[in-house]
């Protein structure tokens, strides 16, 4: 167990160097594939509205089966169960695809009978990234026949990895192509249009980029007391504090604290603070060793939705916990919203369990009430 843990730290650190490194991209990937048991996998981010690509690398498909992907779109998106269904999958939640759709489904179509069956795939899980006005983001890990089938184990520790995954995108998408280009992170920061301030333990301000400095001269919507960055309209007070702590003790214990910490600006203006831990890095140049964690301030990709954001700001909901939060508000049966997140009616029992233990709410109907009851701090 502990060799398993080790493994999955490592991984979770690669992810950021590669944020730092964007070379190391197909070896997270790959060491993600050979842990778990996959045959393949792909990983998706790409920046809108530009369509750019921010990280876009495969492992082990042959180069035959790779050039023509992208003439199966359509089809790929029909095995999912159609884009309608796929907008209800949660960020970070790996899905199976056999939870979504069956050999019904699969049957004729072209991207099946050409791609996943020549090659040996029973299955595939798929785990959503981003999907916002910035950019969408996927990876896809595919299942050899060789192989035993996945377990609840295994998707626990894809739900692990997840989070960090996802902020490690989120950031290479802020840093827009300037870490590959620059001869330090230090310069890749200061070449990044956004805000990213460099801090201690303890909140210190080591650096903060041109952007930064402007905020930190106005007190908006970040300011210094006594050298110290302080969140004056942090929704959530000390959120960013525990994710600098959290990000100081270690990297793995981030886990979703420090993605998109809400935030607004003296205007009113809706702000997403993330947090990327640093102190375990192999950074380029001479970056002050002190720093613990970068954090960066943008705009949020997208409005908050009342009473379900403010549930996952509140209580620190996963994006999948959230979901649940907001189907059994509306109404829904297990079995119901199991088949709209393409999961396994366990995996719901298990969320919902994670949302009373969150909440301190014990039935369905407690949550009800605290979806009609519940605002965010002004």
């Amino acid at each position: 167990m502990l060799d398993e843990f080790s493994e999955l730290a490592g991984m979770i650190g690669t992810f950021y160097d590669a944020v730092i490194e964007p070379d190391l991209w197909q070896k997270a990937l790959d060491d993600m594939r050979r842990h778990f048991g996959f045959h393949l996998g792909a990983l998706s981010v790409i920046a809108l509205p530009s369509g750019t690509g921010v990280v876009q690398v495969t492992t082990n498909i042959p180069d035959g089966y790779l050039a023509g992907m992208s003439a199966y779109n359509d089809d790929v998106i029909q095995l999912w169960g159609g884009l309608a269904r796929m907008a209800e999958f949660p960020l970070e939640e790996p899905v199976l695809q056999s939870t979504v759709t069956g050999p019904e489904i699969w049957n004729g179509n072209r991207f099946y009978e050409e791609w996943v069956r020549p090659l040996g795939l029973v299955d595939q899980v798929g785990i959503l990234l981003a999907r916002d006005r910035t950019m969408v983001g996927n990876l896809g890990l595919g299942r050899h026949e060789s192989a035993p089938p996945l377990t609840e184990r295994d998707m626990d520790g894809l739900r692990l990895l997840a989070p960090h995954l996802r902020r490690a995108v989120t950031i290479s998408r802020i840093l827009e192509g300037t870490a590959a280009a620059a001869a330090t992170f230090e310069a890749a920061l200061d070449a990044t249009r956004s805000a990213v301030v460099l801090l201690t333990q303890d909140m210190t301000i080591l650096h903060a980029n041109a952007a930064a400095r402007t905020m930190l001269s106005n007190g908006d919507p970040i300011s210094s007391v006594r050298g110290k960055l302080a969140l004056p309209r942090e929704l959530v007070p000390n959120r960013l504090q525990a994710a600098v702590q959290a990000a100081a003790r270690a990297e793995q214990e981030l886990g979703r604290r420090g993605i998109g910490i809400a935030a607004k600006s003296r205007d009113g203006t809706a702000l997403a603070i993330q947090v990327m831990p640093l102190e375990n890095r192999s950074l380029r140049g001479g970056l002050d060793r002190r720093a613990v964690v970068a954090v960066f301030i943008g705009d949020v990709a997208a409005p908050l939705e009342m009473p379900a954001d403010a549930m996952r700001l509140l209580y620190e909901l996963t994006p999948a916990e959230q979901r649940v939060f907001e189907l059994v508000v509306g109404g829904e049966k297990t079995a119901d919203i199991a088949r709209t997140l393409g999961v396994a009616p366990s995996t719901v029992r298990s969320h919902l369990l994670k949302v009373f233990e969150k909440t301190g709410r014990h039935t369905r109907g407690d949550l009800v009430k605290l979806s009609r009851e519940i605002t965010l701090p002004g």
